[in-house]
């Protein structure tokens, strides 16, 4: 039987003593772990040292808020929509207490011909929508490009939120952890990386050092779950479920007169059609999650549908390989995709024109429960027993969204349940 990649490295690399220590490591550099990176270097403490680990050698804001519109196109489904403006009203949301008008999050609920007055594409089945004008688009990789300076960078300020006693923050491309111990004073942890590493053939290993650090966030995305063990009982493993999701462009008749995000309500199986690039789902403030393939819109205007769901592999596939979905990531093309696109669009934007549908890009979804268990939340989780270890794991659609929020969250974590800071 053959035993996992995480596991296998941990024979090839033997425990290190540290040779430099850091308050704070973060592995992976992708939008989570940037955000966090930033929330730790703003919010940590001055003196405190912020450490950032991408595996890779490279990791960009701008923004148009567009509004997006939830429709339903049967009277079975209107029901969802008022369950979803309701969470608008949450405790959490209110500017003033006990009162739901002063929510940050405005909502209107329409009849289906106030829904075509605004998007005149729509179908005639559409019986009801949910309008939320405040939400819009944002530049990913503008976006990643400006946490990357606030981490790094000490001037750079591009919002109000950044402290006089900032920490300090680094990045470091090109460096993977190849095995992470708790230290035996059990204070912190011991984080091996490797330097160099990729190119290298069986055997061969690059530079090698070791960090301790008191906080280890583990934001590694599609490695996160490998990651864990070693340090996460077995027992208490979450198992990774790759998902890939293949996104359509689109140029022609039918959309003209779109001008918002357009999510139709969820089927009752969700992951028979997919989920969505980025939801109302706030992720400290939560509101719900949409699952569908709907209708987006790029900075520049272009249109998009997706993403669907397609299985490509098991936990098992993932622990032996923690990179086996790579080959996956070109999207898929078949005629049968592309049928299934067109039905779904089509419940809400009639008059597309299929034969005009054709692959655009695809991404893989680091999802910790197996396509039958339906919906899987993210998890954040932190435990005494593991002090200082922080797992950021399932962070899918709308990880995006949520980012910043994310890294506000794990920041005050670790002020509160590591440094002790007072609220």
């Amino acid at each position: 039987m053959s035993i996992s990649r995480a596991k296998f490295l941990r024979q090839v690399y033997p425990f290190k003593p540290p040779s430099t220590s850091v308050d704070h490591l973060v592995i992976g550099g992708g939008v989570i772990g940037l955000s966090v990176a930033a929330a730790l270097v703003n919010k940590g403490g001055k003196d405190r040292t912020t450490f950032l680990v991408e595996r890779r050698g490279q990791f960009g804001i701008g923004h148009k808020r567009t509004g997006k519109i939830v429709v339903a196109t049967s009277d079975s489904q209107v029901p969802y929509l008022k369950k979803l403006q309701a969470h608008s009203t949450h405790p959490s949301f209110l500017i003033t207490p006990g009162d739901p008008s002063s929510s940050r999050i405005t909502t209107q609920f329409l009849r289906g011909n106030e829904a075509r007055e605004l998007e005149p594409d729509l179908s005639p089945k559409v019986c009801g929508a949910l309008l939320i004008p405040s939400t819009g688009i944002v530049d990913s990789q503008g976006l990643v490009d400006s946490l990357e300076r606030e981490v790094e960078d000490p001037d750079y300020n591009p919002s109000a939120s950044r402290e006089e006693d900032r920490g300090e923050g680094v990045i470091v491309l090109g460096t993977r952890v190849v095995r992470i111990d708790r230290e035996e004073s059990g204070s912190g942890w011991v984080v091996q990386m490797e330097t160099g590493w990729e190119g290298l053939g069986e055997g061969e290993k690059g530079e090698v050092e070791s960090v301790r650090a008191d906080v280890v966030v583990n934001a590694a995305g599609l490695g996160s779950v490998s990651l864990c063990e070693g340090v996460v009982p077995e027992n208490e493993l979450a198992q990774l479920w790759p998902v890939k999701g293949n996104y359509m462009s689109y140029k022609g008749p039918g959309v003209g007169s779109v001008s918002r995000l357009i999510y139709p309500c969820p089927s009752v199986n969700v992951d028979h059609l997919g989920t969505h690039l980025a939801s109302i789902r706030i992720f400290r403030y939560c509101l719900v999650r949409l699952m569908c393939i709907f209708k987006t819109l790029d900075l520049d205007g272009h249109i998009k549908f997706g993403p669907d769901v397609q299985t490509i592999g098991t936990s098992a596939d993932a622990a032996r390989d923690p990179d086996f979905w790579q080959p996956y990531l070109a999207p898929s093309s078949s005629p049968e995709l592309i049928a299934a696109f067109a039905h779904s669009v089509q419940d809400y934007l009639p008059t597309i024109d299929p034969s005009l549908l054709s692959p655009d890009y695809a991404g893989i979804r680091p999802n910790i429960a197996p396509p039958e268990a339906g919906f899987s939340d993210f998890l954040i989780r932190h435990v005494e027993q593991r002090k200082g270890f922080i797992e950021l794991l399932g962070f899918n659609s709308p990880g995006l969204t949520s980012s910043l929020a994310v890294g506000e969250v794990v920041g005050e974590m670790v002020g509160r349940q590591v440094w002790n800071k007072k609220d």
